[in-house]
């Protein structure tokens, strides 16, 4: 996700500073944010901007040349999960947004089943009319709460990989990075599953708070970035071995080299060092159950003056 603060999108493509080549293909206003499809050149782009707000938050970007591509480092450095899960039999993405990672996975993995839920309808609709998503029997989009679907999976089959992408503008739902949140994901994640979570980059203050939670749920967590710090994923698994940086280089070295993504390049950006700081609290629920329903809708909502989880916009 790239911010841009202080000024309107419509400041940003003003007559004055508009490239000849860039166009506002969709906006549209959702319950939960205001949506622009922009294009420039053979680039398109998704972006959020949230009610009461000035700023903008871009969630995908596709080249038209290559549609399966994941364009952006987050995409890109999400799918250091395959390191760990070559070979994923099922997949679940908590947020659509451009459908990057999703598509990608749909067109070079065809024995995966994958399953995406999305709390925003319209996010759907522009991914399926802009961004080439086409759903179909391996490939299925749910309507929902990313919290409350994982919820009503348990029982019904293990993933390998669990994407945990969903973003509001400049906040993530806090139901959706909690230490009880978590439990439920691991309890529908195969035994050598993986969870894959996109913590933003430099601005995201909270990343230790992150590592802390997710160090009291899985054993094993492993801190991919790139050079410029714009993207952090971190993976978290119940795997049995540590493993090191070594072990990712040999791990992308057995993809083939007609494989699309540069896994080579992707492992590399593992760092070893910790995110945790000592003091950091780990993120738990702090609403009584009986008012679940209440708090999701609440956290879900649009135009929050302080999300509980913001993401700060320093970059």
């Amino acid at each position: 996700m790239t911010v841009f603060s202080d000024f309107s999108l419509a400041d940003w493509l003003g007559i004055k500073k508009k490239p000849p080549e860039l166009k506002i293909l969709h906006r549209v206003r959702s319950r939960f944010n205001h949506i622009y499809v922009i294009q420039k050149g053979r680039e398109r782009e998704m972006w959020f901007k949230g009610e009461g707000t000035r700023e903008f938050f871009l969630q995908g970007r596709v080249n038209l040349d290559r549609k399966h591509f994941p364009n952006l480092v987050y995409s890109r450095t999400m799918l250091a999960s395959l390191l760990l899960c070559p070979a994923p039999r099922r997949v679940l993405l908590v947020g659509l947004g451009g459908g990057m990672v999703s598509n990608f996975l749909h067109r070079y993995f065809p024995q995966t089943e994958i399953d995406v839920v999305e709390v925003d309808p319209r996010v759907v609709e522009v991914t399926q009319k802009y961004f080439f998503m086409k759903p179909g029997r391996r490939y299925r989009v749910h309507m929902g709460d990313g919290r409350v679907f994982v919820q009503s999976l348990k029982g019904k089959g293990q993933f390998d990989l669990v994407f945990l992408d969903a973003y509001k503008s400049g906040s993530i739902p806090f139901h959706l990075k909690t230490r009880q949140f978590y439990e439920e994901i691991r309890d529908i994640l195969a035994p050598e599953g993986v969870v894959i979570s996109n913590l933003y980059g430099k601005s995201n203050l909270l990343k230790p708070g992150d590592h802390a939670t997710f160090a009291a749920v899985f054993r094993q967590l492993y801190l991919f970035e790139d050079i410029e710090k714009i993207a952090t994923v971190l993976l978290a698994t119940n795997q049995g071995d540590k493993w090191i940086g070594e072990d990712f280089i040999q791990a992308a070295a057995k993809f083939p080299a007609s494989f699309p993504l540069p896994m080579n390049e992707i492992a590399r950006f593992f760092q070893s060092a910790p995110l945790y700081r000592e003091g950091m609290n780990m993120f738990i629920d702090d609403f009584r159950q009986e008012d679940f329903k209440q708090v999701v809708e609440l956290n879900n909502a649009d135009g929050m003056m302080h999300p509980p989880y913001p993401i700060q916009n320093s970059d």
